[in-house]
């Protein structure tokens, strides 16, 4: 590897024998290097292969302000969420969840501490994501000695939702918001609480997931039937207390999102609220 600058005396950017732009990180690494110079393999301790220019650009500027211990610690830890989640990920989430990491030891290290409002939420909507956040803050206590709440373990939760969906943190607030309100409007027609392991809640879940994303990033929702389509009638007779539930889900979504629901959407709905409330 050819040193193309040093970022501080733990980093650099170089270019790898095929031509890619790199940054490699280790103690002392770049300790009086310059263009041109030769990196030797055995100092480098973690490698940055970010394709990105922005985000590099975000990485590089991290790392002059964040301790080489922390990029490190956060490194290990997306390593083990990539490997332990079963969606896709953007590489931005080492570059946000370093940067979290970062802000929320200096928060606690000042006796700041931040209530996660929709820990409760995400705790219903997405487990998985907060047991990876959950093994995230217990890390940080093991290896950094900081104590963290499981709060933050919401937080992180959020990251990892924000990097599966490739989308704005501000998008998760809102997916999150969705999904929950739906699910109290839900349990609050039917009068019974669902059982949040079962397998048709776990799909009820999974919909209003795709369903979110899609309205929040400005996609088509599929549009297949009109309301004078037989098959809709059919469903609107047949299921008649469900289709009311999903129509008052729909009003709640264009009421607090202003975002449309079509009648394919509340067929769907329909549906899955007949099967959650037969479980």
């Amino acid at each position: 590897m050819k040193v193309i600058k040093a970022i501080n005396n733990n980093n650099l950017c170089v270019l790898d024998d095929n031509g890619r732009e790199q940054i490699v990180s280790g103690k002392g690494i770049g300790f009086g290097k310059k263009y041109g110079d030769t990196v030797d393999p055995m100092q480098i301790q973690k490698t940055y292969l970010i394709t990105d220019s922005e985000l590099q650009k975000k990485m590089i500027t991290m790392l002059k302000e964040i301790p080489f211990e922390i990029m490190a610690f956060t490194d290990d830890i997306v390593e083990y969420i990539r490997r332990e989640y079963s969606s896709k990920l953007s590489e931005s989430l080492l570059v946000t969840l370093s940067d979290h990491i970062a802000f929320a030891i200096e928060r606690k290290k000042s006796g700041m501490e931040f209530t996660n409002p929709l820990i409760d939420s995400i705790r219903t909507s997405y487990p998985k994501e907060l047991g990876l956040g959950e093994y995230c803050v217990e890390q940080m206590r093991k290896q950094l000695g900081v104590e963290m709440t499981e709060d933050e373990a919401g937080f992180i939760a959020m990251h990892i939702i924000n990097a599966s969906l490739d989308t704005k943190m501000d998008d998760v607030y809102r997916i999150t918001k969705l999904i929950n309100g739906s699910v109290e409007i839900a349990e609050y027609y039917y009068k019974r609480s669902f059982e949040r392991d079962g397998v048709e809640f776990e799909r009820f879940l999974a919909h209003l997931k795709y369903l979110a994303h899609r309205l929040f990033g400005n996609k088509p929702l599929p549009n297949a039937f009109s309301d004078g389509d037989v098959f809709v009638t059919m469903i609107k007779k047949t299921c008649e207390t469900d289709y009311k539930c999903a129509k008052c889900i729909q009003q709640y979504i264009e009421k607090t999102f202003d975002k449309d629901i079509n009648t394919d959407e509340l067929v769907s709905l329909t549906i899955h609220l007949k099967k959650i409330s037969r479980s």
